[in-house]
């Protein structure tokens, strides 16, 4: 028997009852606080050593050799100490005395990932501060220089490969917070150095000690004060970049005439693109020749308009140093439109001359957070004192607020006032540190998340007795204090600067390229001319070359044409015309008047059997080669593209669902990571009792139409099924299904799980409902726009129930775009060899790759293709558990009628939960409007004629189907 949530009810309930009834202090309430104290911040573990008396090392370097110092002699190959992926090595460092250290590794980055190594590291079993949990060890990256064009003789960015040699790097703050390596504390004598590698493999061959004496940065000299001569003027386009530590900054085209080189008619690489060029550490070196050893001036030709009225910082080396101290976080100031900036003394606000050698000279710019370092710092600290506060209020008033009534919160928790005026002072003075930065007498753009923060928190703190009806503006929602100061957060780690060109000169100004008045009228009328000829990747219908439509945005569809070109084309002398399809609605109306493409790509994954059912597609499983192509994918994506044993349509792509969890939540809670629906709910009690919960996606706001992928879950891992083998028999009326239903609605209703969350992504980032189920957009929002909380999340498998035998049933959506063929095509021989090469491990992989370096480390590719997905640059630890996941995807079949199953479903989940109606009397109803519909449709489709059966209609067999070939999800 399927063991159902049912079992101990009545005792969890009681347990959440008792457990709600206490209110907690202070000091048990603050659950991520803990957490995080539990590890110091960088700077708090330095001025605690400093204030112990241990001095920072000042004697000469100490080196020591991998291979000597290993504890581990099996990690031992080709004279380096190999540090594999997720493994863990030990060494030992002898340290003449007890003291504060800089340490740098000597490493090779052997990974073929282009994600940078990231290492977690212990000095003698501890962790010492927070930013030893990801230290990141990056690798230089080198474009080819040859110019590549695509088929409209578009350049586009050249590719990019990993330079084959050993890099030396100090321990680094990720945040880029600390423009100064971090130090480690040891003891006299030998000490244990653990090194794990999270992500990545490298081979380590040098472990360097340094004193203070050895930075560069800590070393540098002041401003010189010289005259320049000479008219030298060195022009480099920023485009061009020798070497960079990070694959996906790449240049970029735009129709500027402002801009070097520019052309009306194609597009040219012209820039260095802020979109890329944007987070801290990030790197570039340029390789400038000049013809005499002497002081030049520097200007960049830029665009800064990431961060509004405040400028973006940036430190400048030349040849592996930083020749001044002026040069460390030099000022880029906001501007909307290019224009020119010379490099200046921040002393005397004058230009700043720096000396180049003779001949070829390196040139280097990094960006760094380390002038808003405190901000920052203290709005991370902040967020986490009033999630407390907030916790604290919610406790004692049990979540709901009555707003006819005023609580003076001051008698049962004394100061609150006080301390939210204190905060909203602490936030002004914030302010007046980043206006101190700027040119400007009030707060910038860029900070305007403090000022309303503050002006929320003043007006809570002078009304004190309206603090218990508005406290969910403290740290619930996305207009709460901590959602400001989080999104402030966000936005800190977008510095984009865009670069035209790079100028070394000797003269007074900089020669930067301009175009003329009367040269800038005559290029905007070309431009306006030239918008009237044919498009890039328009719809051509060209009857010589196969017809490809995407749903894509353009970014995609260029890597795609050029990987046809020079890959597809070549090797089987197919012509493709790829095009944009910004709506796949557009593919019934192109159908229905006959244009419509050979293959359509990046379909929704529901739209195949709304036009195969009309006989618009071709049929898949009638080509050669189809069972080896659909090996390396779940069976059950096949399942909505399906009639019968027929298949009309490949996934793409794959929208998982795994289960988010806060780490410092739960582990300063004591609470495993749940791996049934029964253990989930177990969590609830301690949950509860310091206000949060957990999440289930039916709960998504936004909409009442409660989806396939939301509902069908629960009631698959309970054994149920929507349909039976007859299309006249839904499975609403089966027992497993009923039970399935009513585990789903249990959750809402039994165990108040919240029924509408505004933001999953939001509550998940300030704790408030620190563990949920969700899916591959939520993914990609926490990895990408939640810094506040980076290294404090992880994923695991999906809870589900036990059926039997003791398995745990994890069955979850996974559909998300298809690739289809329309049957109407004269090429269909070849639209299946395309589709085929587009759809192969190799190819996806590929394509990922090419998306992740040339775009940015967001364009994550969620290909279908599971082989291929092994392979992409993702987290190896996330990607391990997204590939167990997707074991366990299931799809409901699409079927004549079927949106009426969805509809009813939906309608009968919201019946129960929001309108408390009985289950099986809304069962009942719901069957009765899917049988009459279900009816209606198939007599319109001439299935049926006077309630007789004229043609038999086929459930989706695609099991069966490929059983018979031999082709199972164990394969």
């Amino acid at each position: 028997m399927i063991k159902t949530l049912s079992t101990m009810k009545t005792t969890i309930v009681l347990s959440i009852f008792l457990l709600a009834m206490t209110v907690l202090p202070l000091s048990n309430v603050s659950v991520a606080a803990q957490s995080i104290a539990m590890t110091q911040s960088y700077d708090a573990f330095i001025q605690d050593r400093l204030s112990e008396g241990q001095e920072v090392y000042k004697q000469d370097e100490i080196t020591f050799q991998a291979t000597e110092i290993t504890i581990s002699q099996q990690n031992i190959k080709n004279d380096a100490v190999v540090l594999e992926n997720l493994q863990q090595i030990e060494v030992e460092l002898e340290a003449p005395a007890t003291g504060l250290y800089y340490m740098a590794l000597t490493y090779q980055d052997v990974t073929e990932s282009i994600l940078p190594v990231s290492v977690e590291m212990t000095v003698n079993g501890e962790m010492q501060y927070q930013e030893m949990q990801n230290l990141e060890f990056k690798s230089l990256w080198q474009r080819v220089k040859e110019v590549q064009r695509d088929r409209y003789n578009n350049e586009i960015s050249p590719d990019i490969h990993k330079v084959n040699q050993a890099v030396t790097s100090y321990l680094t703050a990720r945040n880029g917070y600390h423009n100064e390596p971090l130090l480690i504390s040891l003891q006299a004598g030998t000490n244990k150095i653990e090194l794990t590698s999270t992500e990545g493999t490298l081979n380590l061959l040098t472990i360097h000690l340094l004193g203070q004496n050895d930075v560069p940065v800590l070393n540098v000299e002041s401003d010189p004060i010289v005259e320049v001569a000479g008219d030298v003027n060195v022009t480099i386009q920023a485009e061009e970049v020798y070497r960079q530590n990070s694959s996906s900054i790449r240049p970029g085209t735009a129709f500027n005439d402002n801009l070097t080189p520019y052309s009306n008619e194609y597009r040219v690489l012209n820039f260095l693109d802020g979109a890329s060029f944007r987070y801290a550490n990030d790197q570039i070196i340029y390789q400038v020749e000049v013809p005499t050893a002497g002081y030049y001036f520097v200007s960049l030709h830029y665009q800064q308009d990431a961060r509004v009225d405040f400028p973006v910082f940036i430190n400048v080396s030349l040849n592996g140093q930083i020749p001044s101290e002026s040069l460390i976080n030099q000022a880029l100031p906001y501007s909307a439109s290019y224009q020119a900036v010379t490099f200046i003394n921040q002393s005397t606000q004058s230009d700043l001359p720096i000396y180049f050698e003779e001949g070829i000279n390196e040139l280097s710019f990094q960006i760094t957070l380390n002038p808003v370092k405190h901000v920052l710092e203290r709005t991370e600290s902040l967020i986490k004192d009033i999630q407390t506060l907030s916790l604290q209020i919610e406790n004692l008033l049990g979540g709901s607020v009555d707003t006819n009534r005023d609580i003076d919160l001051g008698d049962y928790i004394p100061g609150i006032p006080e301390q939210l005026l204190e905060w909203a002072d602490e936030l002004a003075l914030l302010q007046d540190e980043v206006i101190a930065l700027t040119k400007i007498d009030a707060t910038p753009g860029a900070f305007q998340q403090l000022k309303l923060a503050e002006n929320q928190l003043r007006d809570l703190g002078e009304n004190p007795r309206k603090i218990g009806n508005r406290w969910n503006e403290l740290a619930k929602g996305g207009a709460s204090v901590t959602a400001h100061l989080a999104t402030l957060l966000q936005e800190a780690t977008d510095n984009g600067v865009s670069i035209d060109e790079i100028v070394i000169h000797q003269t007074e100004s900089p020669q930067i390229s301009q175009v003329g008045f009367i040269e800038g009228i005559s290029n905007s009328y070309q431009r306006f001319f030239q918008s009237f000829s044919s498009q890039d990747y328009d719809v051509a219908n060209d009857s010589n070359n196969l017809q490809v439509w995407v749903n894509r945005p353009r970014q995609y569809i260029e890597i795609m044409q050029q990987m046809i070109d020079q890959s597809f084309t070549v090797e089987t002398g197919i012509q493709v015309d790829l095009s944009l399809m910004p709506d796949q609605n557009k593919l019934i109306l192109a159908n229905s008047s006959g244009n419509e493409p050979d293959v359509a790509l990046g379909v929704g994954y529901a739209l195949p059997f709304d036009l195969a059912i009309r006989g618009a597609l071709a049929d898949l499983t009638q080509f050669d080669g189809f069972q080896e192509a659909v090996r390396n994918y779940s069976k059950n994506l096949l399942i909505p593209a399906a009639i019968g044993e027929s298949v009309y349509a490949m996934p793409e792509t794959m929208n998982f669902y795994v289960l988010f969890y806060r780490k410092d939540i739960l582990d300063s809670l004591s609470l495993p990571i749940p791996d049934t629906m029964q253990e989930l709910v177990n969590l609830l009690p301690a949950l509860k009792q310091r206000g949060m919960s957990a999440f289930y996606p039916t709960a998504t706001l936004g909409t009442s139409f409660k989806i396939f992928p939301w509902t069908m879950p629960m009631i698959y891992q309970s054994g149920g099924d929507f349909y039976t083998d007859s299309i006249l028999e839904t499975g609403l009326s089966t027992d497993r299904t009923i039970e399935g239903m009513r585990d789903l609605t249990d959750l809402f209703t039994i165990y108040s799980l919240p029924v509408d969350v505004p933001s999953f992504y939001q509550q998940f980032r300030d704790g408030s409902i620190p563990i949920g189920i969700s899916d591959f957009g939520t993914y990609l929002m926490i990895l990408n726009a939640a810094p506040e909380i980076a290294n404090l999340w992880d994923i695991a498998l999906v809870p589900g129930v036990e059926n039997e035998e003791g398995e745990v049933q994890r069955w979850t959506s996974g559909g998300a775009e298809s690739s289809i063929m329309f049957s109407d095509s004269e090429r269909k021989d070849e639209a299946w060899e395309f589709m085929q090469w587009w759809l192969s491990a190799k190819v996806q992989t590929e394509f990922g790759v090419l998306l992740q370096t040339t775009y940015g480390r967001e364009y994550m590719w969620n290909t279908a293709n599971l082989e291929a997905f092994a392979e992409l640059p993702w987290s190896t630890s996330h990607k391990n558990v997204i590939l167990e996941q997707s074991q366990w995807i299931a799809e409901v079949p699409r079927t004549l009628g079927g949106y009426m199953v969805e509809r009813e479903v939906s309608r009968l989940y919201t019946s129960v939960v929001v309108d408390g109606e009985n289950l099986r009397k809304s069962n009942d109803l719901s069957i009765k409007r899917i049988n009459r519909e279900v009816l209606r449709k198939l007599e319109e489709f001439g299935y049926l004629v006077d309630g007789e059966w004229v043609m038999p209609y086929e459930m989706p067999n695609v099991e069966q189907l490929l059983v018979e070939e031999g082709i199972s999800n164990d394969d």
